[in-house]
């Protein structure tokens, strides 16, 4: 059934449209069609013949997929602008359509049965990698250093295939030197073609081609962040014709594309991963033309007379908005712990995904926290790690995690839950190995060998670089029309002639949503019906200009 999604073929009627939007080509046996690396890639639908999928990296060539009459190339990346991981080679003869992503656009926006023919090929087969003989990205490298965790990060977030090599490990010590790489710093990247040490994640997205050049370009809309906030808002907006740029420090997911599984979002009654919803919601906004730019921070925010706000990006990139959506989210607070720091990513994590959990086998994961973050990372975890030890202060799990987690955690037989305990200490050299443990009413310490950390108490929401005209609550979090208008101290700042927007800030066109803005419940669906209502705040902005 998964293989009928992902190499579907395509009918008469849907042919018929391709044929009409598309650009009929002869190909000749073993010519490449795509090259490796290549960006901007066209789409090709066989007519005739057959067109071989191989993923080629110079030192090695593995044959993926053939695609025959009526089958076609490519997958999500048809829709980022990357480059392509794959090389296309004609087998035979034959007759295909090319689109590039222009008409590859247009067929998706004038014929709904090709579009979802389509999407769902993309996504399957995106899923399907995991499964097949493909190396992706190498990254070779020190397991659980803060380096490595930093780069298979960025790689998970945006969903690039990659293997992970141990550089100690017999097949780590033969990857370096079959790149000739024994002497380049750790950890090592393999991309493209390409052979980098311990890349910066600027260079490491140039390298996979994922970066995109933005710099004196004027949007309507320019959200900042890509969780289920920022994401949903770009859904949205590029739906409704609104010119739309995404830009994350990481990759699309936010806080919630790290969490193992959401149970309690509408329409999933079976529940699904934090990066399942990232990809989806990424895919479904790239459908509509939205476009996304990573790794990339905004490192301030001018507004103008005439009311046009200057974005300062890293990269040495600027652009000008209409409006601005601050979607940045939070991330979870630090134990004030020596060594917190300096473990983050060797053991102390704030996620808890396929990528931290292999760190976990044979091995325990001490959770620390009672929402319901903690609580899916303590499930998911579980069904990886040797044991699992879920941390709380208090005695009481039920004060801040919802009823079906409680009741799975306690009935587990793989979780202990720790009540009044905390974390006094956390020990290891390069990586963490141990932590010790206090109950906070008692005083009794224990020490427990363990391989992850992993943290989830409190928030702190990413409001840093913001202008000081955007006036925040006192914890930080984004003042908005709901909150701020009732204070008249606070509404005085407010100089326009008309109320601002629910979603506004205290500066004309620049808004907030999701779990970074004052007063929202910090839930996956609250911020998506966020997302969306701020593009109606959009939408009433741009009509006033």
């Amino acid at each position: 059934m998964i293989q009928d999604i992902a190499f579907n073929k395509f009918d008469d009627t849907q042919m018929s449209a391709i044929t009409r939007i598309g650009e009929r080509v002869e190909f000749t046996a073993n010519e490449v069609m795509i090259a490796g690396g290549q960006k901007d890639y066209p789409f090709f639908v066989v007519q005739t013949g057959e067109i071989d999928i191989y993923e080629a990296d110079g030192d090695h060539s593995t044959l993926i997929a053939t695609h025959g009459p009526r089958e076609f190339s490519g997958d999500v990346d048809m829709l980022t602008g990357r480059s392509t991981i794959f090389t296309a080679i004609a087998r035979s003869d034959g007759v295909a359509y090319r689109l590039c992503a222009v008409r590859l656009r247009r067929l998706l926006a004038e014929c709904p049965r090709v579009s979802e023919t389509l999407l769902n090929a993309f996504q399957t087969r995106r899923e399907m990698l995991a499964d097949l003989p493909i190396t992706g990205v190498r990254v070779i490298g020190e397991v659980d250093t803060v380096e490595v965790g930093r780069l298979r990060e960025f790689l998970y977030k945006n969903h690039v295939p990659h293997s992970f090599y141990d550089s100690v490990s017999q097949s780590g010590i033969e990857q370096l030197e079959q790149l000739g790489a024994s002497q380049l710093e750790l950890p090592v990247v393999r991309c493209n073609g390409k052979t980098i040490g311990n890349p910066a994640l600027e260079r490491l997205a140039e390298c996979i081609g994922i970066n995109r050049k933005v710099d004196g370009q004027h949007f309507d809309l320019v959200v900042v962040g890509s969780g289920p906030a920022g994401l949903a808002a770009a859904v949205y907006a590029a739906s409704e014709g609104i010119d739309v740029l995404v830009v994350d420090s990481v990759g699309p997911g936010g806080q919630a594309g790290s969490s193992s599984k959401i149970e309690n979002f509408i329409g999933f009654p079976s529940g699904l991963s934090g990066s399942q919803l990232a990809e989806r919601g990424y895919l479904q906004a790239l459908k509509f033309g939205a476009k996304f730019v990573a790794p990339v921070t905004v490192q301030a925010i001018e507004t103008d007379a005439a009311g046009v706000h200057r974005l300062t990006l890293s990269g040495n990139q600027a652009i000008t908005a209409r409006c601005v959506l601050v979607a940045t989210g939070v991330s979870y607070r630090q134990l004030d712990l020596p060594g917190c720091s300096r473990f983050e990513g060797a053991g102390v994590y704030y996620a808890a995904t396929s990528v931290e959990a292999r760190v976990c086998e044979n091995s325990t994961a001490v959770v620390v926290g009672g929402g319901n973050s903690a609580g899916q990372a303590a499930m998911y975890l579980a069904e990886h790690a040797g044991a699992v030890k879920l941390l709380i202060r208090g005695d009481d799990l039920r004060k801040s995690m919802s009823e079906y987690l409680c009741g799975r955690i306690e009935n587990h037989p793989n979780i202990e839950l720790l009540k009044h305990t905390e974390v006094a200490e956390i020990l290891g050299e390069k990586s963490v190995r141990s932590v010790r443990l206090v109950n906070n009413q008692t005083g009794e310490a224990q020490q427990i060998e363990c391989a992850g950390l992993f943290i989830f108490i409190g928030a702190r929401p990413h409001t840093d670089w913001l202008p000081d005209e955007v006036l925040l609550d006192e914890k930080g979090f984004v003042l908005t029309g709901s909150s701020f208008m009732v204070n008249e101290e606070l509404r005085s700042r407010w100089q326009k002639d008309r109320p601002p927007c629910d979603l506004e800030s205290t500066v004309p066109g620049v808004m907030a949503c999701g779990d970074v803005r004052s007063g929202t419940t910090k839930r996956c669906g609250f911020a998506v019906g966020d997302g969306s209502l701020a593009v109606a705040c959009v939408h009433r902005f741009l009509g006033e200009q």
